[in-house]
């Protein structure tokens, strides 16, 4: 469902779409899910189209069977399944299929293992989501109709009321979730609990037992010797290699497209300040080029002046430093010709002095 939205919202963006394309997934019951498509159509007809045309498969838990009790609208068990395989992707086929052998062969190891140290009853990861869910129950009204049977009515999270028939013997709700899924929906804890001497796991499907459990993982993967161990089959036929799609030289793909909303999906990118160029800084005006922007003004017309730009924004070179010192002239020019005028008249006193001492000492 994640890929199927990131690829729709390519197309089609709007409070619309992201207020009712993931509701009308989620959606149990066919009902819901067409009120939501209908909120679609009447905003964008072309996007149902799109929905048929491009993703015909069932990708709504309202279309889902009721014998797998499976509500999962990701794709996490494959994607799982494909980072623990990804350094196998290079390896020939033999190595490949004995490295999968291998994997599977511990992996089962692992859960048999968790199975024997598990009890018996309902798997504790699974009793627990519904116990947590009849701890904020928001009932309203329980209708009974019989011993098994009742009108539960509820208030969700927009404060909104809605009313759905419950069967606890073919472990039935008009919400649907329960066939789904095989747990108790939030009606079905509503009256389970309104009902002395009933207990939440005893409405569970045996498929979350830890007796199915263990049956899933009993058999196991037969061991293998080394390859040099295995024993030779003459065929009576020359089998030849497959022929390949791709150039033989290429290597398999590691890892595999990122989504447009994933994160990390592009590269980043740098844009220049002052030519909105891609793909250099500011601080490298030599690589700028003249643009301009959305209002029509030319912010780099040449590159002459983005070079005088950057002189201005560095300051003067040394060699300019040296020559702004040997010709720039003194910022008070009067003081200046004082100084010197009473430097001039210390040494005309200074010299007079000397002359009446030496006078002084011939006498």
């Amino acid at each position: 469902m994640r890929h199927l939205y990131s690829n729709f919202m390519k197309h089609y963006k709007g409070d619309v779409f992201t207020t009712h394309l993931y509701p009308a997934a989620r959606s149990y019951t066919e009902g819901l899910f067409k009120w939501h498509l209908k909120k679609i159509y009447e905003f964008a007809p072309d996007a149902i189209k799109y929905l048929q045309d491009h993703h015909n498969r069932i990708w709504y838990r309202a279309g889902f069977s009721e014998d797998s009790k499976c509500d999962y609208l990701t794709n996490n068990v494959s994607e799982s399944f494909n980072s623990q395989v990804r350094d196998m992707k290079g390896l020939l086929i033999h190595e490949l299929l004995d490295g999968l052998r291998e994997m599977i062969m511990e992996k089962r190891y692992l859960r048999r293992k968790v199975g024997r140290e598990l009890g018996e009853g309902i798997l504790p990861s699974v009793i627990k989501e519904p116990n947590l869910i009849s701890k904020h129950l928001k009932v309203v009204k329980v209708a009974v109709s019989d011993e098994d049977f009742a009108e539960v009515t509820l208030l969700d999270d927009w404060n909104n009321t809605k009313r759905h028939t419950v069967d606890l013997v073919n472990h039935c709700c008009g919400c649907r979730q329960w066939q789904v899924t095989g747990k108790p929906c939030r009606h079905a804890l509503a009256w389970i609990l309104s009902n002395r001497g009933l207990k939440i796991k005893d409405f569970v499907h045996e498929y979350y037992y830890v007796a199915r459990f263990k049956a899933a993982y009993a058999d196991i993967v037969p061991h293998m010797p080394d390859r040099a161990d295995w024993p030779e089959v003459e065929l009576g036929y020359k089998l030849h290699p497959p022929l390949q799609k791709r150039a033989a030289e290429s290597a398999p793909r590691v890892v595999g497209d990122r989504g447009s909303m994933e994160e990390r999906a592009n590269k980043k990118k740098v844009r220049c300040k002052r030519c909105k160029g891609y793909g250099h800084f500011e601080k490298t005006p030599q690589t700028c080029q003249p643009t301009e922007d959305d209002d029509g003004v030319d912010e780099a017309t040449t590159l002459a002046s983005l070079k005088r730009v950057r002189q201005e924004d560095e300051g003067p070179s040394k060699t300019q430093k040296k020559s702004r010192r040997q010709v720039q002239p003194s910022k008070h020019p009067r003081k200046s010709e004082d100084k010197c005028n009473q430097a001039s008249a210390k040494e005309e006193e200074d010299s007079e002095k000397k002359k009446l001492q030496s006078r002084n000492a011939s006498l």
